[in-house]
C-alpha cells in the first residue's frame, strides 16, 4: 500500500508541472492543452521519483509504520483524475475538428498528448479509488468510521 501512496503523491506533485508550459495561442482551448501537457510532463518526472522513494520507504524497519490519510488523499486524487479526464476529452474533441484549430502545430501529436493525459487521469481515478477503499476498509476494521454509543449516566 505504501507504493500506491507514493504513486498518488507523485501524481499530485506532477500537477505543479501544469504551470511550466505556455499556451501557443489565445483562448481557453490553448490554455487547456498547455496545462494538460505540463501535467503530463510533471507526472513523468515526479511519479518515478516518488515510486523509488516509496520503495525505499516500504522496506521493513523496526519502528511503527507511518499512516497517511488514505481517505482524503484518495478523494482528492479521484476528483483531480476526473477533472483531468474531462479536460483531456474536451481537448481531443477540440483538436479533432476540421479545419485544424489555429496555433496548433501538429494536431495528431497534440491529440496523442491529450490522450495520454486522459489515460493519466483514468489512472489517477483508479489509484484514488484504491486509496479510498483501503482507507475505508482499515478504518472500519479499527472502528474508526463506526458510530460509538456512549453508556447513559441515568
Amino acid at each position: 500500500m505504501t507504493l500506491i501512496r507514493a504513486v498518488a503523491i507523485g501524481f499530485l506533485a506532477g500537477g505543479a508541472g501544469a504551470l511550466i508550459f505556455d499556451p501557443r495561442g489565445e483562448g481557453l482551448d490553448h490554455l487547456r492543452l498547455a496545462l494538460l501537457t505540463g501535467l503530463l510532463v510533471g507526472q513523468l518526472l515526479t511519479v518515478p521519483v516518488s515510486l523509488l522513494g516509496g520503495a525505499v520507504w516500504a522496506r521493513p524497519r523496526k519502528g511503527g509504520s507511518i499512516r497517511l490519510y488514505d481517505v482524503s488523499m484518495g478523494s482528492l486524487l479521484m476528483a483531480l483524475g476526473v477533472l483531468v479526464v474531462t479536460q483531456a476529452q474536451a481537448a481531443v474533441t477540440w483538436l479533432s475538428t476540421e479545419p485544424t484549430p489555429g496555433g496548433v502545430g501538429d494536431p495528431d501529436g497534440e491529440i496523442s498528448i491529450a490522450g495520454l493525459a486522459g489515460l493519466s487521469g483514468y489512472l489517477m481515478v483508479f489509484v484514488g479509488l484504491a486509496l479510498l477503499a483501503n482507507g475505508v476498509w482499515t478504518s472500519t476494521r479499527t472502528g474508526g468510521l463506526r458510530p460509538t454509543v456512549e453508556a447513559s449516566q441515568d
